[in-house]
C-alpha cells in the first residue's frame, strides 16, 4: 500500500517544516546522482566554454588526499579541478559569514 505525499502547497507549517527539516543544516550535501551520457556531454561542453577564463596554477598537496578527491570526483561526475573549485567557495563562504 503506498501513501500519497501532500503537496507543499497543501501542508500546514509544522508538516512543511518536518518536511524540509534536512535542508536546515548549511552542511547538508544531499547525495549525488550519477549523471547520464547527455548530462556528462552537455558538462563537458560548458567546461570547455567556461576553460577560457579559468587560470592554471600550481599547488602542492598529499599523493592520498590527491587520489581521494580524484576518486571523489569521479564518483560524482565531475572533474578535479570543479571538486577543489567548489571547496573554495564553500570556505570562503563559510569565513566570510
Amino acid at each position: 500500500m503506498t501513501t500519497k505525499r501532500k503537496r507543499w502547497s497543501e501542508m500546514t507549517t509544522a508538516e512543511l517544516a518536518a518536511a524540509t527539516r534536512e535542508f536546515d543544516d548549511p552542511d547538508y550535501d544531499p547525495p549525488a546522482l550519477k549523471p547520464t551520457p547527455r548530462q556528462l556531454a552537455l558538462l563537458r561542453r560548458a567546461q570547455r566554454k567556461a576553460a577560457k577564463d579559468r587560470f592554471r596554477v600550481a599547488v602542492a598537496l598529499e599523493g592520498e588526499l590527491i587520489q581521494q578527491a580524484d576518486e571523489y570526483a569521479a564518483k560524482h561526475g565531475i572533474t578535479f579541478s570543479d571538486l577543489v573549485e567548489d571547496a573554495l567557495r564553500r570556505r570562503i563562504r563559510r569565513k566570510s559569514a
